[in-house]
């Protein structure tokens, strides 16, 4: 007696996985977007690639944040309606003092560590130190590409200026945020009082 066998053996194969729920949302969601493409003219790629360069430079970088948080910082110290007025002003005027403080060392050790790192990684310099920085392994890709070295640049001045403020900050950004802080509360004492006196005149 001749049985016929099947191919297909179901016990070999499983059956068929479903898909996952959230992954059908999601597609459903991406559907529904409607398919466009961008042309961006050469002149725009250009302006977000100065703007992109001029924003992820270290010491740029750190400006950006020292321009955010003088903006931000003292205003929310000075609302902090759970102190009295005197301990928001004092509060006030330490915040501005640090964030100038941070700001000012911070743009100097950056900029410095990125000009010293620039130094080590010229791909054109004949002497050991200029390409002392050099990775021997991605060096043909360094070469040949700007922006993996503008990255490989950037990654080595952060990871020195790191080091390097490891230092500064007792050194440097500590005694000089005492001083700015002792002079803004002079000039905010000096100013008060000026102000009593016109009162005092005018009344």
């Amino acid at each position: 007696m001749y049985i016929q066998q099947n191919d297909y053996n179901v016990n070999m194969y499983g059956s068929p996985k479903k898909p996952n729920f959230w992954k059908r949302i999601k597609q459903k969601a991406l559907d529904v977007i409607p398919t466009r493409t961008f042309e961006d003219s050469t002149k725009k790629l250009d302006k977000w690639k100065k703007v992109d360069e001029f924003v992820s430079h270290p010491a740029n970088n750190r400006l950006i944040m020292g321009a955010t948080a003088i903006l931000t910082q003292p205003t929310i110290d000075y609302c902090n309606h759970k102190v009295d007025k005197e301990t928001r002003e004092v509060s006030m005027c330490r915040t501005i003092a640090k964030i100038i403080a941070g700001t000012l060392v911070g743009i100097a050790v950056r900029g410095s560590c990125y000009k010293m790192v620039e130094k080590m990684t010229n791909v054109h310099g004949k002497s050991r130190i200029s390409k002392s920085l050099l990775p021997s392994k991605y060096k043909a890709d360094l070469i040949k590409f700007e922006t993996f070295l503008q990255n490989h640049r950037r990654a080595l001045s952060n990871a020195s200026a790191i080091l390097a403020m490891s230092v500064t900050n007792f050194l440097v950004d500590a005694p000089l945020t005492v001083f700015l802080t002792n002079y803004f509360n002079e000039r905010r004492l000096e100013n008060k009082h000026k102000i009593k006196e016109r009162n005092d005149i005018n009344a």
